[in-house]
């Protein structure tokens, strides 16, 4: 048995209301900005911790993610339709499972790192604040005796660059 196509006015209602409802809905990538913010400066950050070098990765995964999960494009501060400026205010390393050991010794079983920062996105053209937070938290978690506390860093950025992602895009 052959495979015949329908024709006839059945076929060409199910087309006609295929082509209505592609005509209706509009597909797109990103999203997050108001239309007119298309492009998008992240400062550097600045870093309240003794952990110096934690600054530099959030940093670099900021500027990795944040344009194209927002739906822009990097620019210069300069040209810029939109800045990111934020501020890392706590760093935490604290045992977050244990279990007694020998003569009142306690064993960590687990870590949690948790990182704090400030974060503001500022409309450039309208001088207006788009979305800031006072808080954003990331948290991770490691194993002191097989893993360092980088794993955990690595957690809590990802953490913390979704939370500023769905926190900007919440606004629109």
């Amino acid at each position: 048995m052959a495979f015949r196509p329908r024709s006839g006015p059945f076929a060409a209602s199910v087309l006609g209301t295929a082509l209505l409802a592609l005509g209706c809905y509009s597909f797109s990538s990103g999203g997050g900005f108001p239309s007119d913010v298309r492009t998008v400066y992240i400062a550097p950050l600045e870093n309240r911790t003794v952990q110096f070098d934690l600054g530099d990765q959030l940093f670099a995964k900021m500027t990795e993610v944040l344009p194209r999960s927002l739906g822009v494009r990097p620019a210069g501060e300069q040209v810029a339709d939109a800045i990111i400026r934020g501020r890392i205010i706590r760093y935490d390393d604290m045992a977050q499972a244990y279990q007694p050991g020998q003569q009142g010794s306690v064993q960590v079983l687990q870590n949690q790192v948790s990182i704090v920062v400030e974060i503001q996105i500022i409309d450039v053209k309208r001088n207006e604040i788009l979305w800031e937070s006072s808080g954003v938290t990331g948290r991770g978690e490691y194993r002191p005796d097989t893993q360092n506390d980088r794993v955990a860093w690595t957690k809590a950025i990802d953490t913390l660059i979704q939370q500023i992602v769905d926190g900007a895009q919440a606004q629109w």
